[in-house]
Formats: structure tokens, sequence, C-alpha cells
């Protein structure tokens, strides 16, 4: 999971998502979740609000409209980060709403919600929360781990599946991957080849699982990096730390 800063939405929009809200404030108590999920799937709303909404949460995500959660590229769904079927009244709230893979949305997260006790949720969200400060990626593994103490991190890697199936050796290719094209860039710029350098910048950037270029460069600077890094190629270490592709990749 990667930091990420919230746009500002359109006034249209906005205004749009708040009349939604006090329509389902008038509904009943008892029928708002269900009025909730016919409101969603009006074909009007998921023309005017839907596809609008999902364009800016597109604007918002790393790499190639990575998934908020799991970083897998071409998330396809609007997810609420509390569910409808938890808080109606949060269906059409715009901070309540991420760009998800149809994997993270119906297989994994669904509707799975738990308070963190005060007045948040145990699950790290990415728009509010730096996963950072309870999620450890393992580069030569490509799996998650939960920063010590941290209750939010496990409980998130549980509930998005982020060490199931392939998702942790995809990671692991992924970092592979970014250890090559940094040594291609830096030849680019060496020998003055700039197209070349925007492609291995487009690549690193744009690869399936961007959390793993974001962690790679997060940890270079740390202040455990050179055992992290320990077996790795002291040139990628080196490049992860150069002040020129650092304000590339972290635009």
């Amino acid at each position: 999971m990667i930091k990420l800063v919230r746009q500002r939405l359109s006034s249209e929009l906005e205004s749009s998502l708040v009349r939604l809200t006090q329509e389902l404030a008038g509904t009943p108590i008892a029928e708002r979740i269900e009025h909730a999920d016919r409101m969603w799937d009006r074909r009007t709303v998921r023309r005017d609000v839907y596809r609008p909404v999902k364009d800016e949460l597109e604007t918002m995500a790393p790499g190639l409209d990575c998934c908020m959660y799991c970083g897998n590229h071409m998330a396809d769904t609007v997810d609420h980060f509390v569910p409808k079927s938890r808080c109606a009244l949060r269906t059409f709230y715009w901070p309540n709403l991420l760009l998800a893979c149809s994997t993270c949305n119906s297989r994994f997260k669904r509707d799975q919600h738990r308070s963190d006790g005060l007045v948040g949720s145990l699950l790290v969200d990415p728009t509010r929360d730096d996963p950072i400060e309870h999620l450890d990626l393992q580069l030569e593994s490509g799996l998650y781990r939960a920063v010590e103490g941290s209750k939010k991190g496990q409980w998130t890697i549980d509930v998005c599946g982020l060490n199931e199936g392939k998702r942790p050796r995809a990671r692991e290719g992924a970092w592979r991957s970014l250890g090559g094209d940094l040594k291609g860039w830096a030849r680019a710029r060496d020998e003055g080849r700039p197209d070349d350098m925007r492609f291995h910048l487009w690549r690193m950037r744009d690869q399936p699982f961007a959390d793993v270029c974001y962690a790679a460069l997060h940890k270079a600077v740390s202040e455990n990096a050179g055992a992290i890094f320990v077996d790795t190629d002291p040139h990628v270490l080196a490049l992860l730390r150069d002040e020129e592709l650092r304000a590339l990749l972290l635009l």
C-alpha cells in the first residue's frame, strides 16, 4: 500500500454526492441499506456519479490505476472503505470511496470491517494513514509483514489477502524488474540517451505492484538500509538514493 493524497472534487460532482446522501438520510433507518444498494446501482448514478468518481480515484492511484489495497494495476471497481452494510450513509461520502481491484473488493475485503476502538477503522486507509507505519514489505520475498505492535497492519494483511496466491511472487518479480530498470536508466543517463531514460522511468512508475518501488525508495534511506540491502547490488542501492531519480519517482 502507498500513502495517497485525496483530490478535491468538482463542485458539480460534490453536489451530486451530497444530494444522494441527503436522499439516503431521508430514508427510514430500517430501509437505508437496501435503498443504498438500489441507489448505487441506478443507471443515472452509474453514469453521472460512479464513472466520474472512478475517474477521480484513478488520478490518485499510483502506477497504472493501481488498487489502493493490494497495489496491483488496472483496478476496476470503486470500493466502500466502510461497507454500505455497516454504514449506509457513507455510500456516497467521498472520503469513504477507494479504487480497488475486483479481487480485493469482491473476494477478500467484501463487507469486512472492524473499528479501531476509537473513531476510525482497523483497516489501513491509504488516504488517511501512512501504510509504512503499519505495513512492512519484504522486497526479496514479496511478503507483507505487520509493523511490530500494529493491529492495523495485521488486520489489513488478513482482510485484503495481501500475501495470498501469487501476489508475493508478483511483487518479488517487480523488485527484480525494478533493479534492471534502475541500472538501465543510469546507463541511459551516462550515455546521453533521454528516450531510454524516459522508457525505464515509465516502466518503474507504471509497473504492476507499484508499492514495491515506493517501499524500496523508503527503505533505501532508512536507518536499517545497510541490513535490508545487504545482498543487493550496491549500484541498485546507490540509484535508489539518487536525488534526481527519487524526485522523478516520488512525484
